[in-house]
């Protein structure tokens, strides 16, 4: 939003400077990215008188002028046709930036040029009516030499570029930019005075309204004027559009804008001639129906969109844009001024699916002041009046569907001082309320009863009341308080841990992946995950952006696959990805869902091949050896991996259920081809997901150290025949309960089916350490717990020496 200071003071006379009166706004909570003049480096050009002219001896198509710059006579060579002795025109002296570059003394022809005069497409004041590019720009002949050019042609203007946060829609309007002023420095405010003279002759003969549907439309009211003349508006009006970033067109236009800006309340001008049925019928679009808007563009509109109808056809879409068809022209003859409340969300939609963000939708969508439409209207009634561009018929044609009273709240004095850190009065709080229009009566001894503004559409609990105070009264006024805490006994909470797992998984090669909080029901299916699942009790989301994405997730598999599937299409296979990210468990009705934190990662491809040429796969057992690896980190050792052969997500035999002291923290394995197939992803993907809140009570902070082995190991290979139905991770179990202190690390490295190994059964090989911390093994030693590992290899599982 860019506002003229010297608009502003036309409202609230202040006696702060632009850059000081920027200041003060910002720290009061209006921020202010810039302070810039209308036109930039026009107060660096002065304003020169032509004393004389003489041709150029040496150029017929030059000139000398003699210019007297106030402080001293000059000679300027130019070769304007405009140039007369006695006016006054802009001169740039040497070392001036202009748009073509900075200005030096030089010669021309043997003639020295000790400057340069200039045109207004030159200095860029031709858009504000002030020259164009077929001569020198000439300025009022009373103009006194040496004055700066911005002075001159009243263009000494600041410009206040307001970068306003989305709840302050209302300062979207310069008198509200202005009540803001008058809070800030206690200036007094003086807001305009509309009064309209009306001809003999009633509003309501010319039109009848209907709104429809009041969900959308709450207020319509308009105004008509007759024997319109259409032409330029006056140039202070011009200027102050121009100011603010609008581009005058005419004066009917120019008045509605003006008054938009001037408001925040943004208005229409229809031909009334081209309305059918003298009707304005506020409704919602009908299926297939079509409109032409003012940019010439014919737009598709379908029932969720409100548009303004006359008896037959839309004639503009409300909020947003008018139509063609009742454009404003040179023939018109008779206007209907609207003014109106649509609604904010219902105006953001229609904007944004046609393309559309105007002026006008901006503010709607931010929401106006229902009690600003009269104002607004009578304001551009009076303007209209004032140029001389129509007469004004008696009344207003108002249609209220749904008045709502003043909003009241109670302002607690105690509550504002323990959120503020201040020890204000019930008094001082009512006195700062008060410079913001905001009238208060006495609720009870420590209470305020507080009545809103209207205008003030983002005020609606106590708390946004004790914002406003501490806002006006100061932030920079506002004690220094440390804060107050009780020490409680640290204990590790999900969030401890969620960078020890982002470290760890980082640290073993895996990309971090950040991927939506919410996911669609289509992915369920395409994931094979059965109807009777509790991942499939979802939190549906009221007003998702699209249908893909209508519920929060209760799993981290659907973000994960749609970034592999994202990568696979751009040639990318080889991957490791992980997220560190909350799941939402639904609660009962009335609760919020239940956040638990949780770690996915899927992996496919190879690892690429270092300085040796060797390629890892990433299958089942690379994954399990990185969610070992993670899980050592947050101290828990010697996980548990379960056939998991149930579950339709995951491949039957390449999957299992990660257990810790018998408590399922999740599951791993490679996904079922039928899945990859629902995805159109020709590769073997394999993934993880942990429950990391129900891994959190056996996590442990504390490192543990050993000292590095000062003797030698011995190392003994053991191959056994088991039958299929015993796991690997229980033959290792009876290994190192069996082995003893002595056995140091056991290692499965070869799973063997095949003619020497009977019909349901396999062979596994496992290489053995053994080890001693204080002393060196001997081979009787190591022979004899190796051998009692095999006894109890034979009793206990009834496994084979192969």
């Amino acid at each position: 939003m860019r506002v003229s200071y010297r608009w502003l003071q036309d409202y609230v006379k202040c006696e702060l400077s632009a850059e000081e009166l920027a200041e003060k706004l910002t720290m009061a909570g209006i921020e202010v990215e810039g302070v810039v003049p209308p036109i930039e480096g026009l107060d660096r050009i002065i304003t020169g008188k032509i004393l004389e002219i003489t041709p150029h001896p040496d150029a017929d198509h030059l000139l000398l002028c003699r210019v007297d710059t106030g402080s001293e006579v000059i000679q300027l060579v130019s070769g304007a046709p405009n140039l007369k002795t006695g006016v006054c025109v802009p001169v740039a002296l040497p070392g001036v930036m202009l748009k073509g570059g900075r200005v030096e003394a030089r010669e021309f022809r043997g003639e020295l040029s000790e400057g340069m005069l200039c045109s207004g497409a030159e200095l860029g004041t031709d858009e504000w009516g002030y020259g164009d590019d077929k001569g020198i720009l000439i300025l009022d002949g009373e103009t006194p030499a040496g004055t700066s050019l911005d002075k001159a042609i009243n263009l000494d203007d600041r410009i206040l570029e307001l970068e306003l946060t989305p709840n302050r829609g209302d300062c979207q309007a310069v008198i509200n930019v202005a009540r803001e002023v008058k809070a800030i420095t206690a200036a007094k405010l003086h807001l305009p005075d509309a009064q309209v003279v009306e001809v003999d002759d009633l509003t309501e003969n010319y039109v009848e309204v209907r709104i429809q549907d009041p969900d959308l439309c709450r207020r319509y009211a308009c105004r008509v004027v007759r024997n319109i003349k259409l032409g330029a508006s006056p140039s202070w009006m011009q200027q102050r559009l121009l100011s603010a970033g609008v581009r005058p067109i005419n004066n009917i236009v120019d008045v509605t804008n003006y008054v938009m800006l001037e408001f925040g309340q943004p208005l229409h001008a229809f031909d009334l001639d081209m309305i059918k049925g003298s009707q304005i019928i506020v409704r919602r679009g009908r299926p297939e129906e079509k409109m032409v808007s003012l940019d010439g563009v014919t737009r598709d509109i379908d029932p969720e969109m409100l548009v303004i109808a006359d008896q037959s056809e839309a004639v503009a879409l409300a909020g947003v844009m008018g139509g063609l068809a009742s454009e404003v022209t040179e023939k018109t003859r008779t206007i209907l001024l609207e003014s109106a409340w649509f609604e904010p969300l219902n105006v953001r939609k229609t904007a944004v699916h046609l393309g559309m963000r105007t002026e006008a939708s901006k503010r709607f969508e931010k929401s106006i002041d229902p009690e600003g439409i009269l104002p607004a209207l009578n304001r551009a009634a009076q303007l209209i009046q004032q140029l001389g561009a129509g007469e004004i018929t008696e009344g207003i044609v108002d249609v209220y569907m749904r008045p709502e009273a003043a909003r009241t709240l109670r302002l607690r004095t105690e509550r504002t001082n323990k959120i503020l850190g201040t020890k204000l009065s019930r008094e001082e709080i009512q006195n700062v309320l008060a410079r913001l229009d905001f009238s208060c009566e006495l609720c009870s001894q420590d209470s305020l009863l507080v009545t809103v503004p209207s205008y003030r559409v983002d005020i609606f609990e106590e708390i946004d009341l004790i914002e406003e105070v501490a806002r006006i009264y100061g932030y920079d006024r506002i004690p220094v308080t440390y804060p107050v805490g009780v020490l409680v006994q640290n204990r590790l909470r999900p969030n401890s841990i969620r960078d020890r797992v982002i470290n760890a998984a980082s640290g073993f090669g895996l990309d971090e992946a950040l991927t939506y909080s919410f996911t669609g029901e289509g992915d369920f299916d395409k994931l094979r995950i059965p109807q009777e699942s509790p991942l499939r009790s979802v939190l549906m989301i009221q007003n998702p952006l699209r249908e893909e994405q209508g519920v929060m997730r209760t799993t981290l598999l659907p973000g994960l696959m749609d970034a592999v599937m994202y990568n696979y299409n751009r040639k990318l296979t080889d991957l490791g990805l992980f997220e560190v990210g909350a799941v939402f468990i639904p609660q009962r009705p009335g609760q919020i869902p239940e956040e638990r934190l949780h770690l996915g990662i899927t992996a496919c491809g190879k690892i690429q091949a270092g300085w040796q040429g060797i390629e890892e796969e990433r299958d089942y057992y690379y994954l399990k050896g990185i969610v070992e690896g993670i899980f050592e980190m947050l101290g828990i050792n010697n996980l548990q991996f379960q056939q998991y052969n149930d579950y339709p997500v995951l491949h039957p035999g390449r999957s299992a259920r990660i257990l810790y002291e018998n408590e399922e923290l999740g599951y791993l394995g490679e996904l079922h081809p039928d899945v990859m197939a629902n995805y159109d992803i020709p590769l073997r993907v394999v993934v993880c997901e942990v429950d990391l809140e129900t891994a959190l009570p056996f996590t442990s902070e504390q490192l543990l150290f050993q000292p590095i082995p000062r003797y030698p190991g011995i190392n003994r290979d053991l191959a056994v025949i088991v039958p299929v139905s015993i796991s690997a991770d229980q033959v290792q179990e009876v290994i190192f309960k069996a082995g003893g202190e002595m056995l140091t690390d056991c290692r499965l490295f070869d799973v063997y089916y095949g003619d020497q190994v009977p019909k349901g059964y396999r062979s596994l090989a496992y290489s053995l350490l053994y080890q001693s911390p204080d002393r060196t093994l001997t081979d009787e030693e190591v022979a004899a717990v190796h051998n009692g590992i095999m006894d109890s290899l034979a009793k206990e599982i009834g496994a084979q020496l192969r």
